[in-house]
């Protein structure tokens, strides 16, 4: 019976760590066209833009306090365009694109479907806002959590006649596939084991 309480209190603080884990930390942020980026906390009220005073409001509450790298408000873009940085956990990527402009969906992309095949419009959004006139931004998920280390974005053509992309990206904490050998049924078959 002991060993069932330590099992209990074993798992609630591993579920307590993750519930209360620190933000992605994302370093090294650069792309080849010599764009500026910044890592901030998204907060309601936040500058939308490292370099611009507009705020970013009606954020959907669960994505407060992740990671924002924060875009200069004259992002280069082009389908030759790459985006790196690297993460230090698996972590889901959230774009989220100025909904005045065509969807990313429906602009280029090279190599062509990087961004269709491997995104997903959540359906909410964020507002570009004051001193800016509110503005709508789709946010977009990636399907899959990219693996701790070097992220790559690859090229989206820019908006028609504007050679900047218009958009922010957040992360938050994603979960890899478990191994098998690593699954709670084979620990409690350990820990049986050893009684």
């Amino acid at each position: 019976m002991k060993l069932i309480y330590v099992c209990i209190a074993t798992l609630f603080i591993a579920v307590s760590f993750i519930a209360f884990a620190d933000q992605v930390e994302v370093t090294e942020i650069k792309d080849n066209k010599g764009g500026i980026y910044k890592t901030v906390e998204l907060e309601e009220g936040g500058k939308f833009f490292h370099d611009r005073d507009y705020t970013i409001t009606t954020i959907p509450k669960d994505f407060l306090g992740l990671t924002q790298v924060s875009t200069s408000a004259d992002c280069p873009g082009g389908q030759d365009y790459r985006l790196t940085f690297n993460i230090d956990r698996p972590a889901y990527i959230y774009q989220a694109w100025d909904s005045r402009h065509t969807a990313p969906e429906d602009r280029g992309q090279d190599p062509k479907g990087w961004f269709t095949n491997g995104y997903t419009d959540t359906e909410e959004i964020l507002m570009l806002d004051a001193p800016h006139a509110p503005t709508e931004y789709h946010i977009y998920k990636s399907n899959e959590p990219y693996p701790k280390g070097e992220v790559e974005l690859l090229g989206i053509d820019e908006v028609i006649g504007d050679p900047v992309l218009m958009w922010t990206i957040f992360l938050e904490e994603g979960v890899l596939p478990v191994d098998p050998a690593g699954s709670l049924t084979t620990t409690w078959g350990e820990i049986k084991s050893d009684q």
